[in-house]
């Protein structure tokens, strides 16, 4: 008896702060901000704010390597409870809940070679070929692609061999995020390739609807965070002009 009540005694503080049981977080291959590193371990500035948050929210946390392709499946059916993804993601729909945190902010738009016009507005890519990523939805643009032919798209498994289509010649453009890419090219440079932004997107939590404590999982990550803001120790991106896009997108 004097073991069971201790044994609830240690649980009390937990249930308070909500932790039934580890998150499952999903990631995928988009350094720097998340990756596997050599080790095998999740790793990258998204990961680092994750746990920063969850540790002061009072959560433990398991993480999940998928590929991009996977990670919508795996959101609905609650195989994962959170994704560390972008806000406003039509493809999500009530799949998931967005927090409204907004930890990081990052630029996307179109790489090309040296001897390809750089694209002024988005309707200078039509008629052209563009490569993309399986799994990327680019905030609806890729819905857009798959139901036209004004702009042919093209599509690959990831960052990696997007560029070596680029550098080959299979593809026009290349419509990707900037830092990635950036990444790769510090190690294997691309003669005479160039960055066009066009967009920018802001990171989020993205909570599994498929569980019943989405809702209090997204209050308690906020209010984390906000705690966090205020003792100075994450910096807040400003929600102002966060849905900037280019003249010419075809979408609402």
């Amino acid at each position: 008896m004097a073991r069971l009540l201790l044994t609830a005694w240690l649980l009390v503080p937990l249930m308070a702060m909500g932790v039934d049981r580890p998150l499952t977080v999903g990631y995928v291959d988009f350094p720097p901000y998340q990756f596997r590193n050599a080790d095998g371990e999740p790793d990258g500035r998204f990961v680092e704010l994750t746990r920063k948050v969850a540790r002061e929210a009072g959560y433990e946390l398991e993480f999940l390597y998928l590929p991009t392709a996977r990670v919508y499946y795996y959101l609905e059916t609650g195989a994962i409870d959170l994704w560390q993804g972008f806000s406003d993601n039509p493809a999500m729909g009530d799949k998931v809940l967005e927090s409204d945190a907004r930890p990081l902010r990052v630029a996307y738009g179109v790489w090309y070679l040296s001897g390809t016009p750089e694209p002024g507005h988005f309707l200078d890519l039509y008629g052209k070929t563009l490569i993309t990523i399986t799994g990327y939805n680019y905030a609806g643009l890729a819905s857009y692609l798959s139901q036209t032919d004004i702009i042919r798209a093209i599509n690959t498994n990831n960052h990696d061999s997007a560029l070596d289509m680029l550098e080959r010649g299979r593809g026009d453009y290349l419509l990707d995020y900037q830092e990635p890419v950036l990444n790769l090219l510090m190690e294997e440079p691309v003669r005479g390739i160039r960055f066009t932004p066009m967009w920018v997107r802001d990171a989020a939590w993205l909570f599994s609807t498929a569980a019943k404590q989405a809702p209090r999982w997204r209050r308690d990550f906020d209010q984390a965070w906000d705690r966090l803001v205020s003792r100075g120790e994450v910096l807040p991106v400003e929600r102002a002009g966060q849905a900037r896009r280019m003249e010419g997108l075809p979408l609402e």
